[in-house]
């Protein structure tokens, strides 16, 4: 048989095999916290998939895979239904994983459209693939279409509105009689042709429009596949905790950029495991506390017109303060009294446990979230009361490939800013301006805020400007003004990465191309609240 024909039947089994994979482990995942009169059903729908598994690999000639199966879907039969244990299933389930994806590698099949790495690699479900409906396809050649046909009637008119000025042009040298009449005929002609111009830009405008959204809408998965990953988490780290954990979610149709899905993915990762092992309390503690044993953790995802909100609430004890501020100074981090604790939960290195292990403990998890979530133009809250619980709240932009900018000139160089950062830009006048410490701040609504100038800051001005404009931007609850020449208007634009040559800079989300072909950097509002003001970005990096 034709290798690539046998490659691309693979890759099918494989995208097949994964969705009932996902299938099977969400229904062992919820069987023991069934009732007893719905846990037949559920493990009967269990072997169903194991069925149709050992079946389809055995077509397939993957003789491994369905002998793996098969002893899966007589270890069904040895569950006890009043007290089931499913783990010797789920690692069933994650070596069958690890079988396909090495059949995969094998053939050079490519990977299938979800994780094939088990329940560790959750950064693995933004797929390489997408299934598409017809219908969608559909509108997408119906809307190219009239863009087509949009170009071409805009050619038109402006092929016509060309020989119809020169014509003018000579008619108005040659018969200077007529000219007056000619003059007016020729503007009624451009006139009618410029309206036609005017009709088909508009028009484009409104089709572009909905072909980006209709596009977009193409990058949108559901967080349903990242839910049912998280509960394996959760089940496996309560069961490594000794801990009885109740899982809820709420919001699991709630669609996301699939770029976005890898950052979402990691860092609820993080935040689930956080709220196990250090947030929920054992099950005898909490029955000393007058709490039940198992305890729960809720995950709720909302969309809005401008983001997603993504909720990790768990019923625990809450943040211990006094060991949060112990924690930091015993990794020598200079701490106020006054200090908010749960902003020092994202210290780098900073861990309230006293050994590490292999789930937590380590101290990066919450800084390499915060990190993350904000390099791709997001924010992280936090809130915890004493002995109620803590709850995690992710804000995530909707797209992670166009968005709205505010376009904004320094020393000849322009920059896009992001527009859900930006608060107000104003004219600076004498008196807005001062220096304290030797640093900029400007008078801003009765209070003074830091002055950043982004000349001094990227190397292209050798003192702070007096004139300009100001740009006051907002992050997680901090302001700062930018200060440059002029703001240059909001634009939608779409966003690029920069070369792994230049690494990360401070202060610098990534690229963007104008219509006139110029490539410019866009800010990253996070990194420019936390640069020193009037510091050049060269000595922040060092």
């Amino acid at each position: 048989m034709d290798r690539r024909f046998t490659a691309d039947l693979l890759a099918e089994f494989a995208a097949e095999a994964q969705e009932r994979l996902d299938r099977l482990e969400e229904l062992l995942l919820a069987l023991p916290g069934a009732t007893r009169e719905e846990r037949p059903g559920l493990l009967a729908a269990a072997r169903l998939e194991l069925h149709t598994l050992k079946g389809n690999a055995g077509m397939m000639g993957l003789s491994e895979q369905q002998v793996l199966a098969h002893e899966l879907e007589d270890l069904t039969e040895e569950v006890d239904l009043t007290a089931p244990s499913v783990t010797p299933l789920l690692a069933g389930v994650d070596r069958f994983r690890m079988l396909v994806q090495e059949s995969l590698e094998t053939l050079g099949a490519g990977a299938p459209t979800a994780s094939a790495a088990g329940p560790e690699g959750t950064a693995e479900v933004a797929a390489t693939s997408v299934r598409i409906p017809f219908t969608v396809l559909d509108g997408l050649v119906d809307q190219l279409a009239e863009v087509v046909i949009i170009r071409n009637r805009l050619a038109d008119a402006l092929t016509g509105i060309g020989p119809r000025l020169l014509r003018t042009d000579r008619a108005n040298h040659a018969e200077r009689a007529n000219r007056d009449e000619r003059d007016q005929t020729g503007r009624r002609e451009l006139t009618a042709a410029w309206e036609q111009v005017t009709l088909a830009h508009d028009r484009l405008g409104t089709v572009l429009d909905q072909l980006q959204g209709s596009v977009l809408h193409l990058r949108m998965v559901p967080l349903s596949s990242l839910f049912r990953q998280l509960s394996r988490i959760v089940h496996d780290t309560s069961a490594e905790e000794g801990k009885e954990v109740r899982f809820e979610t709420a919001g699991a149709d709630t669609p996301l950029d699939k770029a976005l899905v890898e950052l979402a993915s990691d860092a609820l990762g993080h935040l689930v495991r956080n709220a196990i092992i250090h947030g929920i309390e054992p099950p005898a503690e909490r029955r000393r506390s007058g709490k039940p044993a198992a305890g729960t953790l809720r995950l709720e995802a909302v969309a809005s017109p401008r983001e997603v909100r993504i909720d990790v609430l768990d019923d625990g004890g809450g943040v211990d303060e006094p060991a949060v501020f112990a924690a930091a100074r015993r990794h020598g981090h200079d701490v106020a009294p006054d200090q908010d604790p749960l902003e020092l939960l994202f210290l780098p290195g900073l861990s309230t446990r006293e050994e590490a292990d292999l789930a937590a403990g380590r101290g990066i998890g919450l800084a390499a979230v915060r990190e993350s979530v904000e390099r791709h133009g997001g924010r992280v809250q936090v809130a915890s009361r004493a002995g109620t619980g803590t709850l995690f709240r992710l804000h995530l932009p909707l797209s992670a490939s166009i968005t709205r900018a505010l376009l904004f000139s320094a020393d000849g160089e322009d920059y896009a800013l992001p527009l859900r950062s930006v608060v107000e830009s104003l004219r600076l006048a004498p008196g807005l301006l001062h220096e304290m410490n030797g640093a900029g701040v400007l008078t801003w609504r009765g209070g003074v805020l830091p002055a950043l100038d982004l000349g001094l800051t990227f190397g292209t001005a050798r003192e702070r400007r007096r004139q300009g404009y100001a740009v006051v931007i907002e992050d997680g609850g901090r302001n700062r003004a930018l200060l440059g020449d002029s703001v240059l208007g909001i634009r939608e634009i779409v966003v690029k990465g920069l070369d792994s040559v230049l690494g990360a800079p401070p202060g610098i989300a990534g690229s963007t191309v104008l219509g006139d072909g110029r490539a410019i950097l866009i800010l990253d509002p996070a990194g420019l609240l936390a640069l020193a003001p009037g510091r050049p970005v060269q000595e922040a990096a060092r």
